[in-house]
């Protein structure tokens, strides 16, 4: 029994004895051969490590290797794949003779990772590797080794590595410094998790993830990922089932918040234009993608004040990204996007002379198919529509085929061109049953007309500010409005009141008649108010203005200044004793429209006047003025020019006319 164990303590001091000197007496540099020729089998790739090669076996046994370099392949650009300043691995040796491998301890200092991509999507970490059975003859010819059957990782890190990824078929380019990550592997059967830190694309980024199984996702097996990642101030989060075969696939529930739009969009290298809106994202729902472009269905989505929910794709493969898809909104508000409208406390506002900026356009070509409860537009409110959105190169194509708007419904067309150096603009619109009240609040910064009405428009221009694009709108269209009326003046009583100059002349009393007809309270009401106009370089011309309504019919033209904002519009009302116009006296004089759309004017169109119906009565009351002088008889001198005298009554009475019912309006050269 002493022996046996006497016996039992020598061998174990041998064992110690061997494990404290032999490593100083191993000549590993004679391995260096062998370690590089293996490892260059097994990955079909050159491996080359340094000199400095040692190896120990206490207190667990450990390699340490410094320049270790992993060949790139054959084709592309770079020495190398993967070189690393050092690496500490420390081995299991028990486990090896079981043809297992468990490193305890695989510690890689300064590793640079050049990973590459060609336009033919062919990649250089692609490994030639033969397959062999864990039964099948010698790995590696002579060396009688076997593939490792499992693989366990103990104190795996990854200190101030970097590296570098370059995609050709997709013009990009991803980098990443400062990478210090922690690795777990109990098995190639059970969970990889990674967390650590880096900066990626100049973002400091933390990353979180576990993989399970490693072995399934060598084996181009299905696996899962979870996977939390942090990226300046973008966070995202899965939960994906993985594949890696020749192409990446994905797909599970995924979380992506981006409050700084533009850096998100540098991360995957796109550089967004600096442009209204563009600024926040965030998306969540079921992915399904691969390496340049993913699906999302099940979506919810914040962009910038639009909430939207469907089905969105997103492709990044090329060097514009292009966004598509299905989805519904309750608001969507298109005024980031566009131009600020000119504000005044006053009327209606100056068209600003300021550069206008649609450069966002060419951020992101799209293609969407939107339904929404409300757009907003500028200073428009659009009710429950659908419309058909792209974006290709810069210009904008908004198909409306469902278009509510002011309690109507219609259809319109939008295309704004950014693509040369001013913006283009073109469309149409097609509404009917509008309620023109609010629709011309909106629009007129006034809610003096009222009715249902339909409208028709086609226009198109060109300029970068709103100054510009109204002195190059063209176009036509027309307005047929039904049962409602001009607030602010009733102008079948300021008809009435300037036919009593035929009963006699009573400046008091004409006065306080027109001033009441033009009251606040006042309204003309018709059961018909149409129009037709024609727009050139922003010269809007009417040839045909119609309003019909109880105990009033009225005609007349005109033009419409839109670049200066002038109104010259002449009508010819019709005012009757009846209703119906039938059976009563009718009384018709002219009147003009005038002003600015800030302040319109509307009054007797005195000389119109003169030259109608009512000139006797005129004449003759104010003693022949306004009637021509007679020309010299033959021979006979022209009586030179008087001095100018004071105004005779007659004059005082046109003054007086001239008051009540308003001046008449001065030509201009535009008129």
């Amino acid at each position: 029994m002493s022996r046996l164990f006497f016996f039992l303590v020598s061998i174990v001091a041998v064992i110690l004895a061997v494990a404290v000197f032999a490593p100083g007496l191993i000549p590993t540099a004679a391995f260096k051969p062998r370690i590089e020729a293996a490892a260059s089998t097994a990955i079909g790739r050159e491996v080359t490590i340094g000199d400095e090669l040692s190896f120990r076996l206490l207190p667990r046994a450990a390699f340490h290797v410094e320049a270790l370099t992993i060949a790139n392949a054959e084709g592309f650009n770079g020495d190398y794949l993967m070189r690393v300043a050092e690496a500490d691995i420390g081995v299991n040796l028990f486990k090896l003779l079981t043809n297992a491998v468990e490193v305890d301890r695989f510690v890689l200092t300064e590793p640079e990772i050049n990973l590459a991509r060609k336009a033919d999507g062919s990649v250089n970490w692609n490994f030639a590797s033969e397959d062999v059975d864990a039964g099948d003859s010698d790995a590696g010819g002579s060396e009688g080794a076997r593939a490792p059957r499992d693989l366990h990782l103990g104190d795996v890190r990854i200190v101030d590595g970097r590296a570098h990824y370059s995609d050709a078929a997709a013009a990009k380019t991803y980098s990443a410094e400062d990478i210090n990550l922690n690795i777990f592997l109990k098995s190639l059967k059970e969970p990889l998790e990674v967390d650590g830190r880096m900066i990626f694309q100049g973002e400091p980024t933390t990353v979180d993830m576990v993989l399970t199984t490693l072995a399934d996702t060598i084996a181009g097996e299905p696996s899962n990922l979870k996977l939390d990642v942090t990226i300046g101030a973008t966070k995202a989060g899965a939960d994906l089932k993985i594949e890696t075969g020749e192409t990446l696939r994905y797909s599970g529930p995924v979380d992506v918040d981006a409050p700084d739009l533009p850096s998100f969009a540098a991360l995957i290298g796109t550089q967004l234009a600096d442009a209204p809106g563009f600024d926040r994202l965030s998306l969540s729902g079921e992915v399904d993608g691969g390496d340049n472009a993913l699906r999302l269905s099940d979506a919810h989505i914040g962009f910038d004040e639009i909430k939207a929910e469907g089905v969105f794709n997103l492709d990044w493969s090329a060097t514009k990204p292009k966004a598509s898809g299905v989805l519904s909104t309750d608001k969507l508000d298109l005024r980031p996007y566009m131009p600020p409208p000119t504000t005044s406390s006053e009327g209606f506002p100056e068209w600003s002379t300021a550069k206008m900026d649609f450069t966002s356009l060419r951020n992101i070509d799209a293609d969407f198919d939107i339904s929404a409860n409300t757009i907003f537009l500028n200073d428009l409110e659009i009710g429950e529509s659908r419309l058909k959105l792209r974006i290709d190169n810069g210009r904008m194509t908004t198909d409306i085929p469902e278009l509510a708007m002011y309690g109507g419904q219609g259809s319109g067309r939008l295309v704004v061109n950014a693509r040369g150096a001013a913006p283009s603009f073109s469309g149409n619109l097609d509404m009917s049953a509008v309620n023109t009240q609010p629709m011309s609040l909106d629009l007129l910064k006034h809610d003096n007309l009222l009715g249902l009405g339909s409208l028709k428009f086609d226009f198109s221009a060109t300029g970068a500010s709103q100054a510009a694009i109204m002195s190059s709108l063209d176009g036509d269209g027309g307005f047929d409005i039904a049962n409602g009326a001009l607030k602010g003046v009733n102008i079948a009583k300021i008809v009435r009141a300037a036919t009593a100059l035929q009963q006699g002349f009573n400046p008091e009393a004409l006065t306080t008649a027109v001033s009441a007809a033009r009251g606040a309270d006042e309204t003309t009401d018709f059961s018909e108010f149409l129009s037709n106009f024609k727009i050139t370089n922003g010269m809007v011309n009417t040839p045909t203005i119609s309003l019909n309504g109880p105990y009033l019919t009225m005609s007349g033209n005109g033009e419409i200044n839109l670049p200066l904002q002038t109104i010259d519009l002449r009508l010819s009302p019709r005012a009757t004793t009846t209703a119906d116009g039938k059976e009563g006296r009718t009384v018709a004089v002219p009147m003009r429209v005038g002003g600015t759309f800030s302040e319109p004017t509307i009054s007797v169109d005195i000389e119109a006047y003169l030259r109608s119906g009512g000139v006797k009565q005129i004449r003759d009351l104010i003693g022949g003025i306004g009637k021509p002088k007679d020309p010299p008889a033959d021979g006979e001198e022209a009586t030179p020019e008087a001095e100018p005298q004071e105004e005779t009554p007659e004059e005082k009475a046109l003054r007086a006319i001239e008051s009540i019912f308003g001046a008449p309006e001065k030509e201009t050269p535009d008129q």
